[in-house]
Order: structure tokens, then C-alpha cells, then sequence
């Protein structure tokens, strides 16, 4: 089937080269609508002399004010002046600025306080004939896309124009990146061959009985003009300026002789520029988040072209389409009558509906299109037939319209990339304005308006992102967000906790037993300093763990919480942590022991460091006996091994600064020091004929003489020599 697809412009101007300043009815002079001020995250403060000087008395303010105001406020420098430059925890709107402001000025040691306002540079381009442009300079009735234009031009987005194709034009080639000619019929295409990577356009014009008319036509540039609108190069002291100039253009060419194309060639550019597949033809290493679409045909959108419109949609690509020019309901044209895609209507230059442009309930927004006397300049060519020399012309139509909104909506998603193809066209309706003049038919939305749709979104801080990812978990909010704190961290508290946020540690929650403890430790000032994760859960018998930058907290519902860092907590990570033989620790760390040592208790024992030795589990039956003896103040002072196992009849042993412990099931546990374990190490220990020690030492007559117990015998030790019994 023949697309009944045609270029969407209804009138051509008299085409001016490149050298000559066209002629047509227009603004006289370039006008900007002022910019908005722009949101600020910052005040300045002055001081009543009482309180400048005093960083104790300016904090109160600040603190009040965050309460107040539910938003942290910080001083982060002094002006020449000696004014206060006092920074929010995030930028603020209208209604957030007013209530800081106020808070601020409330307080009785403050002198004045106002906005620290973003200043930009006045933007109006030098291009030359930037004053006919009326469709961009005229506040009143064009898009406003100068006010815009000092935050963003569209720099790094792409749309792609389907279209007649381009030519070269110096006021445009800066803009224009390689492109696709998706005509596959050379009869229809009018360079001699199908598909293939050069999108310019050999000329659209018609001799008399050609494509069932009578009459003859010239090219109509149409891909050329249209790209112009969207990204002609501005502030070059040449033509004209594009709407964004800050985007590139793909051109994509679907239409060909005389202007019209096939379904098939129209949907197939739709997926292509998309980022969508096509048989025969090469990935597109570029997709395009905008399309443009100025073709129409009176017809119920067909099932080809809304696959296609679909597939881009999905693909986060969003498809503006012609109204039409018809004078008629929208809703009679494709793919103006399609789902899923951003319809414009056309407005003149008094900002009524233009006179051909369809209308009604189809219609999503309009867009300045011209009119008779006052249609759209834009890059054009002198060629009559084939391409001649560079120019600039006037059109009218829909199809001016359509890339006068596809611009708007390239800046948007260069303002906030994360817009999808629905927000676009959500917000452009919402932030569209009534037509200044009349629309009979109805214009839908009205008349789009880039100062009120182009917006960044407000930067998120960390302990925001951190907030909207909990969906509520912590309830409502407390107090704002309040910095200071040491690395520049800072925290915001909430129904059910905090989060807790540092440059060099993140944004992490705190709640409950653990951040009860980490508050008796001086939270991030103390030696833990900030958290490094959230509570993490899922540990044995119910219990759950916070890491921080010093070490950790450990929680669990039979032992409570308790520190655990340094050497002790590696080695009772080498134990197994919780799920070991010492379960959970009962103690924090305890000082004071001989020699600067320290010990921390657990469920299934103990761990003891000193700095000669090290970190070292004490459990069981020989930290019994190691009890006994007094401990490290003892004669066998502090554990130098773990207990090691392995021995005969289920032994074991811990050695000691002072000698060692062994322990067997049949004999218990035992001290084994000096010259008598020297004795029972000559004869095997436990392996030798004597065995395991079945007591420790004792004192056998005053000359100093001691003797132990073992299996198989006892040894004898005094001064005056030893021996085996």
C-alpha cells in the first residue's frame, strides 16, 4: 500500500540566498522574556555585632532554623563584608526558600538575611536574522526557548528528522550527524539507487503529470528547513538559530518523489531511529530520544505505523507528529490519530490557531507554525529542482510546528535525562499555556512553553536518595537534614531512626539497640566513627550486625549489642563470628589488664590480646584452669597460642608466656611449667610411658621441692635434682 504520506508544510516564501536578508513581515527587533530566578541552595546571613563573632551563637540560629524549616542549614564562608554564606541540605523551591528565610530573619541576633541567588548571562544570539525569528524571540507567542537557553542549548541529545532528507547548508552542517536513506524504491527515491547511508536530499519537485497532478512544483527542502528550526548553529553572526541549538540532528530519509512516501519506508525510519532493528540495514550506533515527524495523510493510523510508533515509545524515544493542515480534526489524519505519540497543532504569529491547522481533541499541544504574512525562516536551498546554493526561506504548516516542540522537548530530556516519553508529554501539557489568540475547535493543552517545561530536577543529597530508597520504612521525618559534623558528615532523624551520611563512608541508616551503643561511643566522633553499612540481619539466633569505619556492632536478642574491634574481632572472625564455638560477645572490650592488655567475653568463652602477644581464644575447661592461676597475673601470664588439638586420647593444649595447659578427658586440665615440664617434654609428653598430668605442681618439703602427678608416674624436682617415680 502507498503511504498517503505528505509533507505537512502548506506554503513556500520565496527562497533568499544565503548572502540576501529575507523579506517577510516580523518582529522588528529581537525580544527575551526575563528569566526566572533561578532556585538557590544558599542564603547570606548578616550578623548583629552581639553574635557575629560568636560560631556558638550563629549555630543556634542555624539549628533553629532547620527545625523551623525542616531543611539543615550550614555556614560555609565569610564575605568580604563579613556576612555569613549559609548552605542548604538541598536546593529549594519557592515555598521551602520562604520558610528558611523566614526562620532565619526571626531570630533576634540576625540583622537580614537574603537569597544568594544563581546570576546567569543575559542570552540573546548575534545570529542575523535571529530578530524574524518571532517564533523564538516573541515572549508572547512564541515557545520561549531563550530562557532556557543560558541552563541548557540540548547539548548531547539527538532527533532525528524523517523526512525529505538534508542538504548541506553552512548554518546547519555543525549540527548534523550521519543519517540513514531508508527509501528502498529507487523509483521512489530520485537518486538512482535504494537503501543506504546517504540521507541527502536530491530535490522532491514535480513536473506537470506526475504523481496524479497537472501541475508542477518545486523541491520543497522540507527535511533541510525543518532541521533549521530544531538546530540551526546559533550565535555564529550567520542566519539563523535553531530552537535547541545544541542538539544534533539524524537526518533519516523516508520521503521522496514529490514528497511522499511509503508506510513501509515511514515505520521502518521510526525503528531505525529508534534504535530498533531493520532487515538489510545496519544497527543504528546512535538512536535518537527524539523524533520528528512532519508527514500526515487523511487515514485511520495503520497497524505498521503504531507498531513502529510503539516500539521507539518503549525504547524511550519520544515521536512528535503534524496535526495536519486540512483546517480539520486531527483525528481524520495518521499519524496524527495514532497512540503514543505528541500531536501538534499550529499557531500564527497573533497566537491564534493558524488558518489550515487541524484541530480538537487529538490535538496534545501547539506550536508556532506561521501563517499567511508571517510564516517560520529557517535553512533553506535556491535549487529549484536539484540542490543549488545555500539559503534561508519561509514555510508554513504543521510541519514547522511539530520541530518547534520536538526542540522543547530535547531540552527537557537534556535538563533531566531521565524523563520517559510519557513524562514528556505529560509535563508539556501540563506546563503549556492558553493560546493568546482565538482557537476555534479546540487546542487542546494550548500553546507550548519551554521556561515553564525545561526544568533540572533539584539535586538529590545522599540522605535523600538513602530516605527514598527505604519507601517509609523510618517514618516521617523529624528534623531536615543537619551537616557540621565531623568530616563534613551529617544526619537527618526520623519517627523510627537516622541516617547517618559522610563523604568518605555514604549514606547508612541507623536505628534501634545498635545505634543505642554507637551513641554511648560518641556516634561518628568516637572510635567507631561513621557506619559504613546499614543493620544487616540474618545471623544465628535472631541477630544482626552494623559495620562502621573502626570496626563493628553486634546484636543479638540474648546477648544484647557490644563492640567488636581491632585484633579481638579478627580473631573471632577466624573463629567463625557468631556461628563459632564463641557464639555471640556478652562484654565490650575490657582494659586495664597487666601490660596494657585487654579481653573481650563471649557466649563460649573469651578472647585475651596483650600487645607482646597477641589476640587468643581462652575457653572451656583450660580457661578454667587458666582461672585458677590468676589469670595473665598469674605465673603462666597471658595465652600465647590458641588451643591445639589432636593429641592422644582426645587431648588438647594452650601454650602460655609462662608454660601451657593440657587438658585429656580422662585427666581434666593441668598446669605444665618449668624444669618438671622440661622433665615430662624429655620423656614424650602425653605420648611418652608417664602420660597426661593428672594434678598440677605441688610443694614437696621446705627446700623448694615440688613433684606432679601423672598416669604412668610422678616427677620430682628440687635444687638438688630430679627424678621419676
Amino acid at each position: 500500500m502507498v503511504l498517503v504520506a505528505a509533507i505537512a508544510g502548506v506554503a513556500t516564501a520565496p527562497a533568499a540566498n544565503a548572502a540576501d536578508k529575507p523579506v517577510l513581515p516580523g518582529p522588528s527587533a529581537a525580544e527575551k522574556l526575563p528569566d526566572a530566578p533561578a532556585p538557590t541552595d544558599q542564603f547570606i546571613v548578616k550578623f548583629k555585632p552581639s553574635a557575629a563573632g560568636s560560631a556558638a551563637e550563629r549555630d543556634e540560629t542555624y539549628s533553629r532554623a532547620a527545625g523551623h524549616a525542616s531543611i539543615g542549614v550550614r555556614e560555609i564562608k565569610t564575605t568580604a563584608s563579613d556576612a555569613k554564606v549559609v548552605k542548604t541540605s538541598h536546593r529549594l523551591n519557592a515555598g521551602e526558600s520562604r520558610r528558611v528565610l523566614e526562620s532565619i530573619a526571626a531570630d533576634d541576633k540576625v540583622e537580614s538575611v537574603e537569597p544568594d541567588i544563581l546570576m546567569h548571562p543575559s542570552y540573546t544570539p548575534n545570529d542575523t536574522y535571529y530578530s524574524l525569528q518571532w517564533a523564538l524571540s516573541d515572549p508572547g507567542v512564541g515557545i520561549r526557548v531563550p530562557s532556557v537557553w543560558d541552563k541548557t542549548t540540548g547539548t548531547g541529545q539527538i532527533v532525528a528528522v524523517i523526512d525529505t532528507g538534508i542538504t548541506a547548508h553552512s548554518d546547519l552542517n555543525a549540527n548534523v550527524m550521519a543519517g540513514y536513506d531508508m527509501i528502498a524504491d529507487p523509483t521512489v527515491s530520485s537518486d538512482g539507487d535504494g537503501r543506504d547511508p546517504d540521507a541527502s536530499d536530491p530535490g522532491d519537485y514535480r513536473t506537470s503529470g506526475t504523481c496524479g497532478s497537472t501541475s508542477s512544483a518545486h523541491s520543497s527542502w522540507h527535511g533541510t528547513h525543518v532541521a533549521g528550526i530544531i538546530a540551526a548553529v546559533a550565535n555564529n553572526s550567520e542566519g539563523v538559530s535553531g530552537a535547541a541549538p545544541g542538539v544534533k540532528i539524524e537526518p533519516v530519509r523516508a520521503l521522496g518523489d514529490c514528497g511522499s512516501g511509503y508506510l513501509s519506508d515511514v515505520s521502518d525510519s521510526i525503528t531505525w531511529a529508534s534504535g530498533g532493528a531493520v532487515s538489510g540495514v545496519p544497527a543504528n550506533a546512535n538512536p535518537a530520544k527524539t523524533i520528528n515527524l512532519s508527514v500526515g495523510g487523511a487515514a485511520a493510523c495503520p497497524s505498521t505505523l503504531q507498531a513502529a510508533i510503539d516500539g521507539a515509545v518503549s525504547r524511550g524515544s519520544s515521536v512528535f507528529v503534524a496535526a495536519g493542515n486540512e483546517s480539520q480534526l486531527a483525528e481524520n489524519n495518521a499519524p496524527a490519530n495514532c497512540s503514543n505519540v505528541i500531536t501538534v497543532g499550529a499557531t500564527n504569529q497573533s497566537g491564534s490557531k493558524a488558518s489550515y491547522s487541524n484541530f480538537g481533541a487529538a490535538v496534545d499541544v501547539m506550536a508556532p507554525g506561521g501563517d499567511t504574512g508571517a510564516g517560520i525562516l529557517s535553512t533553506y536551498n535556491a535549487g529549484t529542482t536539484t540542490p543549488g546554493a545555500e539559503a534561508y526561506g519561509y514555510l508554513m504548516g504543521t510541519s514547522m510546528a511539530t520541530p518547534m516542540a520536538a526542540s522543547v522537548g530535547a531540552l527537557m530530556k537534556a535538563a533531566d535525562p531521565s524523563l520517559t516519553p510519557a513524562r514528556i508529554e505529560a509535563k508539556l501539557k501540563a506546563t503549556a499555556r492558553p493560546l493568546p489568540g482565538t482557537c476555534p475547535g479546540g487546542c487542546s493543552a494550548g500553546l507550548i512553553d519551554a521556561l515553564a517545561a525545561v526544568a533540572f530536577p533539584a539535586p538529590q543529597t545522599p540522605i535523600a536518595v538513602k530516605a527514598a530508597s527505604l519507601n517509609g520504612a523510618l517514618g516521617a521525618a523529624t528534623t531536615g537534614e543537619i551537616y557540621g559534623l565531623r568530616d563534613n558528615g551529617g544526619y537527618q532523624c526520623f519517627e523510627h531512626g537516622c541516617i547517618l551520611y559522610s563523604p568518605a563512608s555514604g549514606a547508612h541508616v541507623s536505628t534501634g539497640a545498635i545505634r543505642g551503643l554507637w551513641a554511648e561511643t560518641g556516634f561518628e566522633a568516637g572510635g567507631l566513627g561513621y557506619p559504613v553499612t546499614d543493620e544487616v540481619g540474618g545471623l544465628r539466633d535472631g541477630g544482626a550486625y552494623q559495620n562502621y569505619q573502626g570496626g563493628a556492632i553486634v546484636w543479638s536478642p540474648a546477648t544484647g549489642a557490644h563492640i567488636s574491634v581491632g585484633a579481638i574481632r579478627g580473631e573471632w572472625a577466624v573463629s567463625g563470628f557468631e556461628g563459632g564455638k564463641l557464639g555471640y560477645p556478652v562484654s565490650n572490650e575490657v582494659g586495664g589488664l597487666r601490660d596494657g592488655g585487654v579481653y573481650q567475653n563471649y557466649q563460649g568463652g573469651a578472647i585475651i590480646w596483650s600487645p607482646a602477644t597477641g589476640a587468643h581464644i581462652s575457653v572451656g575447661a583450660i580457661r578454667g584452669e587458666w582461672a585458677v592461676s590468676g589469670f595473665e597475673g598469674g605465673k603462666l601470664g597471658y595465652p600465647v597460642s590458641n588451643e591445639v588439638g589432636g593429641l592422644r586420647d582426645g587431648g588438647a593444649y594452650q601454650n602460655y608466656q609462662g608454660g601451657a595447659i593440657v587438658w585429656s578427658p580422662a585427666t581434666g586440665a593441668h598446669m605444665s611449667v618449668g624444669a618438671i615440664r622440661s622433665i615430662w617434654a624429655s620423656t614424650g609428653y602425653e605420648s611418652g610411658r608417664l602420660g597426661y598430668p593428672t594434678s598440677d605442681e605441688y610443694s614437696t618439703g621446705n627446700d623448694g621441692g615440688v613433684a606432679q602427678n601423672y598416669q604412668g608416674g610422678v616427677i620430682h624436682w628440687s635444687p638438688g635434682g630430679s627424678y621419676i617415680s
